[in-house]
């Protein structure tokens, strides 16, 4: 698509759209910036406070330097490990 075809803004495909951004074309006359569409995701994370010993503190701190992740990194992986151990144990006795 050349930048002299032009297509009608309301037939426009978003293929057809993102052809011409690729190509370095204007869009702009393609886009309803008065009435922009904003859509709101819920976030995917959730922040959780843990409170533990501090020699468990310590052994996480001492896993995580020895896998040079971060200490939240092997939470989050231990944890994630045992629920999916949980889950396969739980389908099994289904």
């Amino acid at each position: 698509m050349t930048a002299k075809t032009k297509i009608d803004a309301k037939s426009v495909t978003s293929d057809q759209l993102e052809e011409m951004f690729d190509n370095g074309d204007d869009i702009l006359d393609y886009v309803d910036l008065e009435h922009p569409v904003v859509e709101h995701h819920p976030p995917l994370e959730k922040r959780v406070t843990l409170t533990m010993p501090a020699w468990m503190v310590s052994e996480l701190d001492n896993e995580a330097a020895e896998l040079a992740i971060s200490r939240n990194a092997v939470v989050n992986t231990w944890i994630a490990e045992r629920l999916r151990s949980t889950r396969r144990r739980e389908a099994a006795h289904v």
